[in-house]
């Protein structure tokens, strides 16, 4: 890269900052967050920070429900990449569309044992797991038995086990509710990441075979929100064909990888760029994508201040 080159990108990078310094909230400080709640004077907080507030943290002005503000203003607070905020250590910097993606699968993101009491962040659940867990864990080997003891389909039964497959762990929750006459099966990542598994459950006897897939999940939800999702289940009464004379419930499971795609340069076919120069391009990209939000539809140039700002909230 040439020192032009080099001298423009940072100009771009320094602009992009103040940028986003005139457009932060003075309720949470963060960038401000669409929609907006705006005072009588036009100061501007984000929904979450002005839900409770009587008077503008910046004017001391009344704040209404009725003042509106240009469409366009919308449209580039959500272009603008922000911090997580999960963690200071967290190096994403992203989209509010990508961000809400990656808060599911955040390193930092506070985890529970399932097991125990244990909780912690993210990235150090699979320590404590193997750490505190070693006998509980699952190894599984291709096409492998499970079995769940004390198991009739009249009553609520619950359990999770630790699966281990080719170096990484999934949490099995079972879940048989006789109320409702189904019993679920649910997997998940216990390391939230990018990769992506498929898993199978097998029930089969002499003269009955069952087998149903579906998609691990890849993000820490509640019990019952999981159980919601899962789609990998049985009506109870089925269950008692695969229950022997000790009341053990077995099937097989297996777990599967699922192709992940690489991601190039699209550009080169190359790979990506590193990290700071990423950042950098991307910050230059946002503020073409600004200056395109901020055209005037009628002379196509920059939008000039005072705005004229139809009942739509479009504005020229």
């Amino acid at each position: 890269m040439d020192k032009m080159s080099h001298f423009k990108m940072y100009a771009a990078l320094n602009l992009f900052k103040n940028f986003v310094e005139t457009l932060e909230c003075p309720g949470c400080f963060d960038t401000l967050t669409p929609p907006l709640v705006v005072c009588s004077n036009n100061h501007c907080v984000c929904s979450s920070c002005g839900k409770d507030l009587k008077e503008c943290p910046t004017c001391r002005s009344e704040m209404t429900s009725n003042v509106r503000y240009p469409l366009a203003l919308d449209n580039i607070l959500k272009g603008i990449p922000r911090n997580c905020g999960n963690s200071k250590d967290c190096e994403k910097f992203t989209s509010l569309s990508e961000l809400k993606e990656h808060s599911k699968i955040c390193p930092y993101l506070l985890a529970f044992c399932q097991i125990c009491y244990w909780k912690g962040v993210n990235k150090t659940l699979i320590q404590h797991v193997k750490t505190s867990h070693q006998n509980e864990i699952f190894l599984l080997n291709g096409q492998t038995t499970v079995t769940f003891i004390n198991f009739s389909v009249d009553k609520p039964y619950y359990s999770v086990k630790i699966i281990s497959y080719v170096g990484s762990l999934f949490w099995m929750s079972t879940k048989n509710d006789p109320k409702k006459g189904e019993y679920k099966v649910v997997f998940t990542n216990m390391a939230f990441d990018e990769q992506e598994y498929e898993a199978q459950i097998e029930f089969v006897t002499k003269d009955i075979r069952y087998l149903k897939k579906e998609k691990v999940l890849s993000e820490d939800v509640d019990i019952e929100d999981k159980f919601s999702k899962g789609t990998l289940y049985l009506p109870s009464v089925e269950l008692s064909p695969f229950i022997d004379d000790k009341k053990q419930l077995k099937y097989e499971i297996n777990i599967f990888k699922v192709a992940s795609t690489i991601k190039l340069n699209s550009n080169t076919g190359t790979e990506l760029p590193n990290k700071a120069k990423m950042d950098i391009l991307k910050r230059d990209n946002v503020l073409k994508a600004i200056e395109r939000s901020l055209e005037c539809p009628v002379c196509l140039g920059t939008l000039t201040p005072p705005l004229a700002v139809c009942c739509n909230d479009h504005c020229v």
